[in-house]
C-alpha cells in the first residue's frame, strides 16, 4: 500500500494519518513472568514488615540509632526479604 504524503498549513509534509488496522483485534498472549511469584510476594512482605519493625522500634525509644543498634531483627528481616524477592525473581519454584 503506497504512503499518502500529507500537506499541513506549515507546508513541511511530517503530519502522517492514522492507520485503519479494522474492529477486530486478536487477543495478546499472556506473558508468564519468570520466577516465582510467591517468593517475590513473601519477600516484599518480609521486607514491607521489616521496615515497620524498625520504625516501630526507632520510635518506641528516645534513641533511634540505640534501639536499632541492639536490636537487629529488622535488618536481619529485611535482607531476608531482598535475598527472596531476588531468588524469587530468577528462580522458578
Amino acid at each position: 500500500m503506497a504512503q499518502k504524503r500529507y500537506k499541513d498549513e506549515w507546508g513541511t509534509g511530517a503530519r502522517e494519518g492514522y492507520e485503519d488496522r479494522g474492529t477486530f483485534r486478536p487477543p495478546r498472549a499472556r506473558q508468564v513472568d519468570p520466577g516465582s511469584p510467591l517468593l517475590r510476594w513473601l519477600g516484599a512482605l518480609a521486607i514491607v514488615g521489616g521496615i515497620c519493625w524498625g520504625v516501630y522500634l526507632a520510635t518506641s525509644s528516645g534513641d533511634p540509632m540505640g534501639a536499632l543498634q541492639q536490636n537487629h531483627g529488622p535488618v536481619a528481616i529485611v535482607g531476608l526479604g531482598v535475598v527472596s524477592s531476588v531468588v524469587g525473581k530468577y528462580l522458578r519454584a
